[in-house]
């Protein structure tokens, strides 16, 4: 009895140590409260390339994707924590020796596959079309033709159903525009029987004035798509469980001005990760305002960007009493229960982030610069970087911004980004 005593014993203490070791080396994970976002590198593209959208791979922690415009060619970028390259480059045949590629998504994974759905524009004024182009290898699997015209922003719904197209047939862009076609389109790619069989399922019209013109779309889990329909200075709202559209399924909201009644001109959009919020970035009066899904309510007031500022180093472009920052595209992105918004700043070479936890009252977070030459982008005019592109990881904190005029791509990271 008394050996099996001192042996209970032993053990006891030995248990008793152990857990005091494990328990004095449990490490509490790191919470962050801030972005604190920073610019890791940049790289110049092709000569004249205008690199002018860049989307994250769906399902990848270390692929992105930029499309160059100007010549027509879609290139992979590879990247760590600290630092990118350019990988696969594909030049596409755009169907057309008068189209050029305007914009990009990159489609959820689809058969073990990611989709890059790019927008082609006749620059005679024709009707435009979608490549629908395999990421692994570049190989275009689908032409959608007969589209809206001029698309210009397109969205992957994150089911991969359907692609959504905003077709802006801008006229302050395409001159040859008739003067009796107003507006622009929505135009809805079926994607259901698979990508090699995607169809035109619609192509609904915003004509409602001379220029209504949708700029850009984005998708949410539950199907919700808003557009920005930017002279029109308004927002539109719809559901793809309500498809074929009408014009009593779609909401159309009315953006204000910013205060001294310089109008919002809606560009960038984005959807939080939980799809209660969108983020609204108004290229004509430099300001950003977040609105409630799905009903279309406008939280708070515009927020101006440029009060936020330095400059220099960061260029306002003091010509004009309106687009002086220019933001373009944005993203919402949650962390540790703060939502952040990140924007890319068109005339001021930066992306600037801001803490939007509560939507009605964004604070300032951070600014990091764009470009390989931001330092001599200092002369309070147009800026020689041309930030318009900008896409950011869900989850680990890595964004890149894609910087037309100066033909780069600008990488930046988050406090938590490992």
């Amino acid at each position: 009895m008394k050996k099996a005593l001192a042996l209970v014993l032993v053990l006891g203490l030995f248990l008793v140590i152990g857990c005091d070791k494990d328990e004095k080396t449990l490490v509490e994970p790191t919470t962050y409260d801030s972005f604190k976002i920073e610019t890791v590198m940049s790289l110049a593209v092709a000569e004249d390339a205008n690199p002018e959208i860049v989307r994250m791979v769906p399902g990848s922690n270390n692929q992105a994707v930029f499309v160059s415009s100007a010549i027509n060619r879609l290139t992979v970028i590879d990247y760590t924590a600290t630092s990118f390259s350019f990988g696969a480059t594909y030049a596409l045949d755009p169907g057309s020796a008068t189209a050029e590629m305007t914009s990009i998504d990159v489609s959820p994974v689809i058969g073990g596959e990611n989709y890059v759905g790019v927008c082609v524009a006749e620059v005679d004024c024709g009707r435009g079309w979608i490549l629908l182009v395999k990421l692994s290898d570049g190989t275009i699997v689908k032409k959608v033709e007969n589209i809206g015209y001029n698309p210009d922003g397109c969205a992957f719904t994150k089911n991969g159903e359907f692609l959504i197209v905003a077709c802006e047939d801008d006229r302050e862009d395409r001159s040859c525009k008739p003067a009796d076609r107003f507006g622009g389109s929505v135009s809805v790619i079926d994607l259901r029987n698979g990508i090699a069989n995607a169809t035109l399922a619609q192509d609904y019209l915003v004509d409602w004035s001379e220029d209504s013109e949708p700029e850009h779309c984005e998708t949410s889990d539950d199907g919700t798509v808003i557009v920005s329909v930017q002279e029109t200075s308004q927002i539109a709202i719809f559901n793809t469980s309500d498809l074929p559209l009408d014009d009593t399924k779609v909401t159309i909201v009315n953006l204000p001005d910013d205060g001294a009644g310089n109008e919002a001109e809606p560009d960038g959009l984005y959807i939080s990760p939980d799809g209660n919020y969108a983020l609204i970035s108004n290229e004509r009066n430099g300001t950003f305002q977040m609105m409630s899904l799905p009903d279309g309510t406008m939280l708070g007031t515009p927020y101006i960007i440029e009060n936020d500022l330095a400059a220099p180093p960061y260029n306002i472009d003091a010509r004009k009493s309106t687009k002086r920052t220019e933001p373009e595209e944005c993203s919402l992105i949650e962390k540790d229960g703060v939502l952040y918004a990140i924007l890319a700043l068109q005339e001021s070479h930066g992306v600037v982030v801001y803490d939007v936890s509560d939507p009605a009252n964004p604070v300032f977070d951070s600014i990091a610069p764009a470009g390989v030459d931001y330092a001599n982008d200092i002369g309070m005019e147009k800026s020689i970087i041309g930030s318009e592109g900008l896409s950011v990881h869900p989850t680990n904190g890595v964004a890149f911004s894609a910087n037309e005029r100066e033909g780069s791509i600008t990488m930046y990271k988050a406090q938590w980004t490992e």
